[in-house]
């Protein structure tokens, strides 16, 4: 293809073209089948995946389509859409599941030490209860935490990371710790609706 048939093409696809259409979704699954080897997708997801593609081409990607430079090839242009998007769905599906993750390793691993360890994660079941008692928390100590247990950080490594010393980072994870017992025990005892 041209420049010209480029050209050709988008007025087709402008004008509401059923075949040019047609085109770009065979130019999107092509794209998809190339990076499906590259990243491993399943055949079972390249189907889906065209679709939210051709969702998102015709939603967001049509007025672009009429002001399309010429600075590159349609179908590089295309690739890189179908490429943003791949990038977009794996890193929100990483995002899921570190959430998730993290939410486990928060509820198995944060009162690990107290001696009423057992009472205190029986409080702890659901996300929503964690994120909440998380607003209690200073955006420092919050920050801590979720490097600490989302992110499965060392406090020596989170040191390193925040440039602070080690001994700030540990106490801060210790007072945090204190915060959350008091929210999750506060909730227990029925003195009020403030955390949970």
């Amino acid at each position: 293809m041209s420049i010209q048939t480029d050209r050709e093409f988008i007025s087709a696809l402008v004008n509401g073209d059923n075949a040019a259409w047609t085109e770009i979704a065979k130019c999107v699954e092509s794209w998809l089948r190339t990076a499906s080897r590259r990243h491993f997708i399943p055949d079972e997801d390249i189907q889906d995946l065209r679709q939210d593609i051709l969702e998102k081409f015709l939603e967001n990607n049509h007025e672009r389509l009429q002001r399309f430079s010429f600075r590159c090839r349609l179908s590089s242009w295309i690739g890189s859409v179908v490429n943003n998007h791949l990038y977009d769905n794996y890193t929100s599906s990483i995002r899921r599941e570190r959430r998730e993750e993290g939410f486990e390793t928060f509820k198995r691993n944060i009162f690990e030490q107290e001696k009423q360890s057992e009472r205190l994660i029986e409080k702890i079941d659901s996300r929503e209860k964690v994120e909440k008692a998380l607003e209690q928390l200073t955006p420092a100590e919050r920050r801590t935490i979720r490097m600490l247990y989302w992110d499965g950080l060392k406090p020596v490594d989170i040191a390193r990371i925040t440039g602070e010393k080690n001994t700030t980072i540990t106490s801060r994870i210790s007072r945090a710790r204190g915060k959350l017992r008091e929210v999750f025990l506060e909730n227990d005892k029925g003195k009020g609706e403030k955390a949970i």
